[in-house]
């Protein structure tokens, strides 16, 4: 393979790319990513959690999985991944607007408890901004609305499903180790224009990641 494209992201911001079909992204990290992806002929065409879930018959996916879109069509598939946990496909973006939600609902069962473990003793503790205004940015010149960015694709966001249907994190379980990212390689099945996030993760990582486009 040629490598035809490659950047680093810092944390906390995002960047798009434009990935021809036959062409293969990867991305390497030790902290989540949100991964989206639009039809580069048809930007209205964007990936859509619930079809790839529900046409794989699985909540997590991971090489051999297909990526689909949310007219149903095949987007991408993972061809090669390294990372020893789960991909999140339940989670939406992260914001500035859903920060501000977690401070006001600090002391709720579902919240209250993280946000301790984690050292979040204010606002200012959280993220002033998250991937959804990254990812917002990182397609601005293609026209695409902030309401048109799909729920993620979140590699490297370990979650799991209780008996009781509560998500339960499990990111710092199966974080990579340091200097050693893990990397998801996605081959494109449609010209695609695909943004990533480097996600905050709440002020608890502060890692870049890698992008490399590749030419088979």
């Amino acid at each position: 393979m040629t490598v035809i494209e490659e950047a680093v992201i810092p944390n906390n911001t995002g960047k798009s790319f434009i990935v021809k079909q036959g062409q293969r992204i990867r991305v390497s990290a030790e902290s989540i990513v949100d991964f989206v992806v639009f039809n580069l002929d048809n930007l209205r065409e964007r990936f859509d959690q619930g079809r790839t879930k529900a046409n794989r018959g699985k909540v997590v996916i991971s090489t051999g999985d297909l990526l689909y879109s949310k007219l149903n069509n095949i987007m991408m598939i993972i061809v090669e991944d390294t990372y020893k946990g789960t991909h999140d496909l339940q989670f939406g973006t992260c914001s500035r607007a859903s920060y501000d939600g977690w401070w006001e609902r600090r002391n709720s069962e579902a919240f209250k408890d993280n946000l301790k473990a984690w050292g979040i003793n204010k606002r200012e503790d959280l993220p002033d901004h998250g991937c959804w205004e990254n990812l917002t940015d990182a397609v601005k010149n293609y026209g695409i609305a902030p309401e048109d960015i799909p729920s993620p694709l979140n590699l490297f966001m370990s979650m799991e499903i209780d008996s009781n249907g509560k998500l339960v994190w499990q990111i710092d379980r199966d974080r990579p180790e340091l200097g050693k990212p893990a990397h998801v390689d996605l081959r494109a099945e449609m010209n695609c224009l695909v943004a990533v996030s480097a996600c905050p993760e709440m002020g608890m990582a502060k890692s870049s990641i890698r992008v490399q486009i590749y030419r088979e």
